[in-house]
């Protein structure tokens, strides 16, 4: 049995840090402003990494607003320094531990009086633990040291973001750069004096987000690369230079490298050229000869477990709490990894990080109920102990179960999502319904796990239904590839769908059902209350695209000749399809209340999408109401907003749903 302890001391941070709750001036609100809070509030504990020699942990947190890295020593969890810039645009990114005692952080951007929420990074800062020796190792301006420039390649400006940490060069680490031209290349960093050296040019179109595949050297065998004209490009290294193995269009499936065997004389592979969700295969080191290990009948594969040496031992598939596919069988990590999700069950338990060789575990916990929370484990006395979890005010009792619903499509078609049900639902007290489409379309697709807005929904005692309709990622290449051009029809007939099975299967009253969804969600909450006016009582469009036609003419999107390309496939051109399909078109029709939401200066779907909408709405004298986010983007990041926007959609739903009368009063 594994004994699981409290080790946790929070005075200690806070004797630090002050206190981390956020206090805000008193706004009038429909809901108090107490409910929404918790669910507003960012995670009071993020990214944990322990030392490799296991004698000090850097976990992520917030002071003044801003990201900050806390480093405690392990053995009384007592700061030891706190790793915070000072610099007005800047905060703490990503970060890792790249020797026992030197952390990597990333430098990300922030500017309020450009948008509240930080912009990308690239720079590097390296500090030891104690806090001596810190450095910005990377930075934007390589010009200054001519040698720096020439040698790199990546001209007088370039961004880096770190790979890996090397085992046996604790003064080095292998970092992904690019220059400002779209080049990336593999380099190792002086973690000290910042230095660069062994450069591994990649694939043009290889970028920072899409690193190398590496072999147990560290030295670059796979890479990924993307077009402008939408195609995936798959290079295998001969010798010294890059070879062309395989091409694929998108949308559309391929067979995608993901890692070298432990023996370094074949690879692991995901195949979806079928159509078909993704097969995990065993291939030769040439791509060419492929032996099929595993397909679930639905999903891709969703999560990878990698040792310490970055090692594939399994991966995960499915719907709810993850199946583990074993590729090593007899690996230490596979074994303690089986035992540790036996300790905690209804959870996934994940292996973040190793020390000692092994003999300390840094590991995370989670579920539809509870955020993760962090655990060492100690393998030789088999004791878990607690450091911290990400939001501790979270009462796991007191959270709504997620539940994996399966469904028919009209049309034939296998459609997945996830109800989340209120506490206390029943027959004889049926529940509101607020059906919540994601993002996307393509790409994206909703997970189990705890979703603070999902849980803030219902402990006001509403149901969440969550579809992955066509179009969605994680279900096939064929899948995804059944959503482009039926963004206005099928998509939203899924959705339709979904809430119809919902409604008969389970504890919902089905004259109170709402919608809401931010991005292509927003889209779909607008666009599917016009194709089913009966069953929706009340719409919420957030940060959504409207008119087809206008994605063409405004946002970012468009403004790339590849995002051009794109919409060219997602939407095609085809201007009676923008009219059928755009709820501007259609706003006439709609017979539901609506509430739309926009982000200032959001640049993804700019604010002329709501405008417009809202001018046709106006005029055709429908009900709405239309708020627009200062300074926000695609999305709200200002801790005032996210209170107001939950107390925006909240009051909404309570007036509108609430005029209708319960079934059966």
């Amino acid at each position: 049995m594994i004994e699981v302890s409290n080790y946790f001391k929070p005075f200690l941070l806070k004797a630090l840090l002050g206190a981390f709750i956020l206090h805000f001036t008193s706004v009038a609100f429909g809901i108090d402003r107490s409910e929404i809070e918790p669910f507003t509030s960012v995670s009071e504990f993020g990214k944990t990494r322990v030392s490799p020699d296991g004698k000090f942990i850097a976990v992520q947190t917030w002071r003044d607003d801003r990201r900050v890295v806390v480093i405690l020593k392990t053995s009384s969890l007592t700061p030891s320094h706190v790793v915070r810039f000072v610099g007005e645009n800047d905060q703490v990114g990503d970060f890792q531990w790249v020797s026992d005692d030197r952390l990597i952080v990333g430098v990300s951007r922030f500017s309020k009086n450009r948008m509240e929420a930080p912009g990308g990074g690239g720079e590097l800062f390296a500090v030891n633990a104690d806090g001596s020796k810190g450095k910005r190792i990377f930075t934007y301006d390589l010009g200054s040291n001519e040698r720096k420039r020439k040698n790199s390649g990546l001209g007088y400006g370039g961004f880096a973001f770190l790979v890996a940490p090397l085992e046996d060069e604790r003064k080095y680490a292998l970092i992904n750069a690019c220059g400002f031209g779209g080049s990336c290349e593999l380099y190792r960093i002086n973690v000290y004096n910042g230095s660069l050296r062994d450069r591994q040019k990649l694939p043009n179109g290889v970028g920072y987000d899409s690193p190398a595949i590496l072999d147990d050297d560290n030295r670059a065998v796979y890479a990924v690369a993307q077009t402008d004209f939408g195609f995936r490009e798959v290079y295998g290294k001969t010798g010294s230079d890059w070879e062309l193995v395989g091409k694929y269009p998108y949308p559309g499936g391929m067979l995608m490298p993901i890692s070298v065997t432990e023996d370094g004389k074949a690879a692991y592979a995901l195949d979806d050229r079928d159509g078909g969700p993704q097969k995990l295969v065993k291939t030769s080191r040439s791509l060419e000869q492929l032996e099929m290990l595993n397909q679930h009948r639905l999903t891709d594969v969703r999560g990878y477990h990698r040792d310490s040496e970055g090692l594939l031992y399994a991966v995960e598939v499915g719907l709810g709490i993850p199946e583990v596919v074993e590729l090593v069988p007899n690996h230490p990590d596979l074994a303690r990894l089986k035992m540790l999700r036996a300790a905690f069950p209804g959870k996934i338990v994940d292996i973040v990080d190793d020390a000692q060789d092994g003999r300390v575990l840094l590991i995370a916990a989670y579920s539809d109920r509870s955020p993760a929370a962090y655990y060492l484990f100690d393998t030789e006395k088999n004791q878990a102990r607690l450091l911290w979890s990400q939001r501790p005010w979270v009462d796991e009792a007191e959270s709504a179960g997620m539940e994996v619903v399966e469904f028919v499509s009209r049309d034939g078609l296998t459609i997945t999502g996830y109800l989340t049900l209120p506490n206390g639902a029943s027959s004889d007290n049926r529940a509101p319904l607020i059906v919540n489409p994601h993002g996307g379309p393509h790409g994206p697709f909703d997970t189990w796990g705890y979703n603070p807005e999902t849980q803030f929904l219902a402990s006001q005692g509403y149901a969440v239904l969550q579809v992955n309709f066509r179009g969605s990622g994680g279900f096939g290449s064929g899948f995804e590839m059944a959503g482009f051009r039926k963004w206005g029809r099928e998509i939203q007939f899924d959705i339709i769908d979904g809430a119809q099975f919902a409604l008969k299967n389970y504890p919902l009253d089905p004259n109170r059902v709402g919608i809401m969804g931010a991005s292509f969600g927003g889209y779909s909450s607008l666009q599917s209350s016009i194709l089913a006016p009966d069953l929706f009582k009340a719409a919420v469009g957030v940060v959504g695209v409207y008119d087809l036609a206008l994605m063409y003419t405004a946002g970012d999107i468009r403004g790339r000749f590849s995002g051009r390309r794109y919409l060219e496939k997602a939407i095609g051109e085809d201007p009676s399809e923008f009219y059928e399909y755009s709820p501007v078109r259609r706003a006439h029709e709609l017979q539901t209340p609506v509430l739309l939401i926009q982000g200032e200066k959001d640049e993804r779907a700019p604010t002329k999408h709501s405008d417009v909408l809202a001018e046709v709405l106006r005029a055709n004298e429908k009900v709405y109401e239309y708020v627009v986010m200062e300074n926000e983007g695609h999305g709200f990041y200002n801790p005032e907003n996210r209170i107001r926007y939950f107390d925006l959609f909240t009051t909404f739903f309570d007036r509108h749903l609430a005029e209708i009368k319960p079934e059966g009063s």
